[in-house]
């Protein structure tokens, strides 16, 4: 059964009422300065011209806020936005000029001008209108809904970077797994000394680096790898005879840069809920490949599988990855690959080095 997201769902959407606040607050204010000139120009009131300025700001701002929802902002080209949200303004201001000029025409009595434009130059004017139209909308609606989508963005990739530390930290300081960790070289001094040794210096070495203080958010492959070396080097010890770990990396991938510890929870998934719960012997097999210009890194174990779609309890290893993949590239993803025998975590990310 297969799992997949990308990146469009990093996208994250303004709450519905900001978006009708800034809409509305752009079509008093455009209004309101369109009214204004237009008193200026002709040195009169007149009620029927304030409401027909009203509708035409309110249905082109309206159309606009509408496209502007719709347009995926990470995948699509910033012209071809802006091309589109133009075309969107002039269009519709257009239709919104045709229709004023065939009720001019329909209700002549109505108004004592009668229409003083052909069909095709409303329209041409129409367009030009909605375009101008268009940057007043895009400085009083659009920038400031792009601007706090951007931020609220940005605090949840804080979030998530704390999480994913916290993470770090549990897994290298939970208690059952350094008093495991200690029973194991207790049981190994008189026996295996060196072995002994050697899981004291591994055990320090995890210590040190969850406890170490770094602002860095992003690691090297080899920096990732390295630490879940350690990581599955202690877990092979307590559990001898039934778990073995393979390494498969590229070495030209060693330099690539990956969020940090992104992959430590799909290990662990892979140890607790795969390789330890077939009987006799598991395995845990992680590759990482330098595939031009993306990082595909697998994490496969030949345990007995799960439903990606059905919730373990206390499971959130992989809805954490899924989300830090999403906020890191809009062409990340994740895929889940998992049937009795064998499951598959393959994560692709856009290829970056240090």
């Amino acid at each position: 059964m297969l799992a997949q997201t990308g990146g469009a769902a990093a996208a994250a959407h303004e709450p519905s009422s900001h978006g009708k606040a800034h809409l509305g607050k752009a079509v008093l204010i455009t209004t309101a300065v369109l009214w204004l000139l237009d008193w200026v120009s002709t040195s009169r009131l007149d009620a029927r011209e304030a409401l027909g300025i009203a509708a035409w700001v309110s249905a082109v701002l309206g159309a606009l806020t509408a496209v502007a929802h719709r347009l995926d902002t990470q995948r699509t080209p910033v012209w071809r936005q802006l091309l589109t949200l133009a075309l969107t303004a002039g269009i519709a201001s257009s239709l919104i000029h045709l229709a004023a000029l065939l009720l001019v025409m329909a209700l002549p009595g109505s108004f004592a001008e009668g229409p003083r434009q052909t069909f095709g130059a409303t329209a041409v004017v129409g367009f030009f209108d909605g375009d101008a139209l268009f940057g007043f909308w895009a400085l009083l609606v659009e920038l400031p809904r792009r601007i706090g989508a951007e931020r609220r963005l940005e605090q949840e990739r804080h979030a998530l970077r704390q999480e994913a530390e916290l993470a770090r930290i549990r897994a290298a300081l939970e208690p059952h797994f350094v008093l495991n960790t200690l029973n194991t070289i207790a049981g190994l001094v008189t026996e295996e000394p060196r072995e002994a040794r050697d899981l004291i210096a591994t055990l320090g070495d995890l210590l040190r680096d969850a406890m170490q203080e770094s602002r860095r958010h992003h690691h090297t492959v080899r920096e990732e790898v390295s630490w879940l070396r350690g990581f599955a080097r202690i877990l092979e010890s307590r559990h001898v005879g039934r778990l073995a770990f393979e390494w498969d990396v590229d070495r030209s991938a060693e330099d690539c840069v990956l969020p940090a510890l992104l992959l430590q929870p799909l290990l662990e998934n892979a140890v607790h809920h795969g390789a330890l719960r077939r009987p006799g012997r598991g395995r845990v097999a992680l590759r990482i490949a330098d595939d031009a210009d993306r990082l595909r890194c697998t994490v496969e174990d030949d345990g007995p599988g799960f439903d990606p779609g059905a919730a373990r309890p206390g499971g959130r290893g992989l809805d954490l990855v899924r989300r830090r993949m999403a906020l890191e590239s809009a062409h990340a993803s994740l895929r889940v690959d998992a049937k009795p025998g064998r499951t598959r975590v393959e994560i692709v990310l856009p290829r970056r080095s240090a």
